[in-house]
């Protein structure tokens, strides 16, 4: 049976936001309620580990928690549950956001006329270059007209990649 593609993209997203720890404990799949200290425990990973990928799935909106305090100890317990059914929406979230911020990007590209350090050092608008006599203020390199042309191809390429994908995701959602 093939895995569906959003399936993939959310491990992807998992692994980038919770690292490694976070995918396994992701693919482990828990049907119920369950505390840092038992996953530690059961995969054998240090307890702090854990609790770092479970937060950063929280706060990317997969992973919820209640707190409770341990009547023995005083001690605040988390019980913690994974949202499977909000992947989709999460990763539709997340591309969305890096497409905003491509666009931004390519706005800014079409926006200005740039010039370039030969050396690297240093990226300025056509105006900054004129005012620094076009000669680098780190290493008094020569200024270069930066064609950026390929670089907004390759927004526009990735912001299409982009498209396909959330196009395939809601017609996943829709099957």
């Amino acid at each position: 049976m093939e895995v569906p593609q959003s399936e993939e993209l959310i491990n992807e997203l998992v692994e980038r936001v919770a690292g490694e720890v976070g995918v396994i404990v992701y693919s482990l799949r828990p049907q119920r309620e369950f505390t840092d200290e038992e996953i530690s425990q059961e995969l054998g990973i240090e307890i702090n580990e854990v609790r770092k990928a479970l937060f950063s799935l929280y706060e990317l909106g997969i992973a919820e928690y209640r707190r409770k305090r341990d009547e023995e100890t005083g001690w605040m317990e988390y019980y913690w549950r994974i949202n499977y059914n909000k992947g989709r929406e999460v990763l539709m979230r997340e591309l969305l956001k890096t497409k905003r911020k491509l666009q931004e990007k390519l706005e800014l590209e079409d926006s200005a006329v740039y010039y370039i350090c030969i050396n690297g050092c240093l990226k300025v608008k056509y105006e900054t270059a004129m005012e620094m006599n076009f000669t680098c203020i780190r290493c008094s390199a020569p200024l270069d007209y930066l064609d950026s042309s390929k670089a907004k191809q390759k927004l526009i390429e990735e912001i299409g990649k982009i498209d396909d994908i959330l196009r395939n995701l809601r017609h996943e959602r829709n099957n």
